[in-house]
């Protein structure tokens, strides 16, 4: 990485953008590591892996925390995507909201017929 720092001196730093999360095991951010290295896996597997790594961690913390490393476009529910077909309503309505919080842009989609919860509208309130 290079670049011209405020003094008009070109400044140079060497980057390494391969990571073994080996490396890392018993660190402190060891689980966060191995959740963004194996966004492949589910949940259950992801658990099934810190488990064995000696990571304590529960089902939860990894759902809450997984969405992070995912890309926009990937579907974790069995269910299928926008079932009622209001995704896109909702999206303008949170768009034309931006200083509502989370829980009560939920309660104004429940308002308009909407069903999602804070979850959903946390995950896609920024599209």
């Amino acid at each position: 990485m290079s670049w011209e720092n405020w003094r008009g001196k070109k400044e140079t730093r060497s980057i390494n953008m391969t990571l073994d999360i080996r490396a890392h095991r018993g660190e402190p951010g060891f689980a966060l590591l191995a959740i963004a290295g194996n966004t492949h896996l589910s949940v259950a597997d992801l658990h099934r892996l810190l488990a064995v790594e000696g990571v304590g961690r529960s089902r939860s913390w990894i759902q809450r925390r997984r969405w992070l490393f995912q890309q926009p476009d990937a579907v974790n529910s069995s269910g299928k995507p926008n079932a009622d077909g209001k995704d896109g309503f909702a999206m303008t309505i949170m768009r034309d909201n931006p200083t509502l919080s989370v829980r009560q842009l939920a309660k104004l989609l429940s308002e308009r017929h909407i069903d999602r919860s804070r979850e959903w509208v946390r995950r896609n309130r920024c599209r």
